[in-house]
């Protein structure tokens, strides 16, 4: 019967192999995009990257079969070294190494100050990671020249001249991000940016006069699909960008509107039709196929059973069953929860639904999507939480791991997760609940739980996602930490850990985890986040890289920063007394000090509580962060 099995396994794909081949023959369709391709030490890397062997199926391409993998933004633009890719959604964010950039900075040229940053287009855009890059002025040489840039640079008092080019001068401070934030620059100049070293990687007396010391050919970069591509991709059709307008291709014998709303055509997937087809070749065979259908999907529970991720849990499970939590199973997650009747919430972990134990406590049942790696962010959850012991850290009450079933049990939170409510300032709701006092206890019952995981327990916890979407509120707005699926157990409590990949939310993650130019990954790889979290609580505004046309949350930082040094009003809402104003005061000067780039001039968690409880005199005016150094898109200036 096996035997027979596979022959008539053989018969239907020779068939629709046919199909294929015919249907190809036919017509001038896209070939079938692979969901993700291998690539040397990146693992898998999906759209919009593409192998040059599948020139259709992407925006930008990578050349996987050189030592050090080489990737091309742009048609017209070199390629540069790929060192790093981390992607999220229709985001990614890649660390890349131009070499001729790197010759031109060891042999002097002035021809590195002319550096061009690929432009965006409709179908993607290019932005540099916060603190990649330095703005500098470059300006036409003349006598008049110096009175000028005197009086440009007249607020800030020091500022550096680079005077070797022929054709222009170049001035620039290194630090304040002056030039960013002034824009009204003298005639004969320009604003510049260039890729440029963090301080904390430039050697230790490093000539700052000497402008080629100051520039790195590392440059990291945030690639944001446009939506319009993500539809067209989504619809098996081809991004094309012409004269600055978005246009989606395909065979034009498939296509279709996906939406009556759009003003371009899809295509149906030929992936479908080609299954379609063959399906409709073995329709007088529907008996046997259903017996092979039958066999692999009996085979395919079988090895399920068996594959190393579920191996892996199952035997963390057992090793630690006197820590674990009470296991459950699937019925009993369905039953608790009602068939699953009420989501409350929703992420790329999975769903979220409210539950009942048997005893009348309500609960929140985390559904988990499929493991991670070998079963890492299940492993993690139940390592991390069985381990600690905290009013600010959730409590697991349970889990089930049964099959492909797999689901996270914890105390349920009513008002939900912080962010709703930074982003909600306004509703009547929040505006009664959550003011300044409030936010400022919030904020201090999230560092409680933070120094308790990295030194209250026997066994360090880093947790590498801190953000407002991670901490949930009880019915009291008591603070606690939750999703420890990203989180690494140190037990020897090492100042620095090593750790392949990276971890973490794009816009909270700290400079060190994403590049090791930055310093080594520690605890306060999580002060970093936290204080990322603790300013976006006092502007009530998301942190990240954004386009140029929102860039009004990228110069909250900056504004907010100039108004502390000059000890101006810091211009923000619902401050009714001068209680307020110390705490608000208070969160801002410790978020300065927790986003240094810099992780050794970081307080530890433990400090910070003491600068957050402390007296507002004793706190000292942190150097500005370089991360906001430069709020605007470098491409945005060329």
């Amino acid at each position: 019967m096996a035997n027979y099995s596979v022959l008539m396994m053989l018969f239907v794909l020779s068939h629709s192999f046919l199909l294929s081949s015919q249907d190809e023959g036919n017509t001038t369709s896209q070939p079938i995009c692979p969901n993700s391709f291998s690539c040397s030490n990146l693992n898998y890397l999906s759209f919009p990257f593409y192998t040059s062997n599948n020139s259709a199926c992407g925006l930008c391409e990578v050349n996987c079969d050189e030592v050090i993998p080489k990737i091309k933004l742009k048609e017209d633009y070199p390629s540069y070294d790929l060192v790093q890719v981390v992607q999220q959604g229709s985001s990614a964010t890649i660390q890349v190494r131009d070499t001729y950039f790197a010759d031109q900075i060891n042999s002097n040229s002035c021809d590195s100050f002319m550096y061009r940053f690929p432009p965006n287009s409709p179908s993607i855009s290019y932005s540099i990671y916060p603190g990649s890059t330095i703005s500098i002025l470059r300006c036409a040489k003349s006598s008049q020249l110096g009175a000028q840039v005197d009086q440009y640079f007249g607020k800030e008092g020091e500022y550096y001249s680079f005077q070797r080019c022929i054709e222009y001068s170049y001035y620039y401070t290194y630090t304040s991000g002056y030039i960013s934030a002034n824009p009204n620059i003298p005639p004969p100049c320009s604003v510049v940016d260039l890729p440029g070293n963090p301080l904390s990687r430039l050697p230790k007396g490093a000539d700052f006069n000497n402008l080629f010391n100051l520039l790195t050919s590392e440059i990291n970069f945030v690639l944001q699909v446009s939506d319009d591509c993500q539809k067209c991709h989504a619809g098996g059709g081809k991004c094309l960008d012409e004269n600055q307008e978005f246009r989606c291709e395909y065979n034009k014998s498939n296509m279709k509107k996906v939406n009556a709303n759009d003003n371009f055509l899809f295509a149906e997937n030929p992936r479908n039709i080609v299954i379609k087809s063959a399906l409709a070749t073995i329709g007088i065979g529907t008996v046997i196929i259903s017996i092979v259908l039958a066999l692999c999907l009996r085979f395919k529970f079988i090895r399920r059973h068996k594959t190393e991720s579920y191996i892996n849990v199952e035997a963390f499970i057992k090793n630690h069953e006197a820590l674990a939590p009470k296991r459950y199973t699937y019925s009993s997650v369905r039953k608790m929860t009602d068939s699953f009747k009420v989501k409350v919430g929703e992420g790329g972990y999975g769903s979220v639904y409210q539950g009942t134990l048997p005893n009348g406590n309500s609960v929140a049942v985390k559904l988990l999507n499929e493991l991670k790696g070998n079963g890492e962010d299940l492993v993690n959850e139940l390592a991390s939480i069985s381990k600690t012991s905290h009013v600010n850290i959730v409590s697991l009450l349970g889990f089930c791991f049964e099959g492909r079933h797999r689901a996270l049990i914890y105390e349920y939170m009513s008002n939900g997760s912080l962010e709703k409510f930074i982003y909600n300032r306004s509703s009547p709701l929040s505006s009664s609940q959550l003011e300044w006092k409030k936010l400022y206890e919030i904020s201090v019952g999230i560092g409680r739980g933070l120094e308790y995981l990295h030194r209250g327990c026997n066994t360090q916890i880093l947790h590498f996602d801190i953000k407002p979407h991670n901490i949930l509120l009880d019915q009291d707005f008591c603070p606690k930490i939750s999703d420890f699926g990203l989180a690494k157990l140190c037990p020897e409590k090492r100042s620095v850990i090593s750790m392949s990949g990276m971890r973490g939310t794009p816009g909270y993650i700290a400079p060190e985890v994403f590049s090791r130019n930055f310093g080594g990954v520690s605890h306060k790889s999580d002060v970093y986040s936290y204080g990322m979290m603790v300013l976006e609580m006092v502007g009530g505004r998301r942190e990240v890289v954004v386009e140029d046309e929102d860039m009004s949350s990228m110069h909250f930082p900056h504004s907010i920063y100039k108004q502390l040094v000059s000890n101006r009003n810091l211009g923000l809402r619902g401050i009714l007394n001068e209680e307020d104003k110390e705490r608000v005061t208070k969160m801002v000067l410790v978020s300065f000090w927790c986003i240094q780039s810099d992780p050794s001039s970081r307080p530890s968690m433990s400090k910070v509580l003491e600068m957050l409880e402390g007296n507002l005199e004793s706190l000292e005016v942190p150097p500005k962060p370089f991360l906001f150094n430069h709020p605007k898109s470098p491409a945005s200036r060329h």
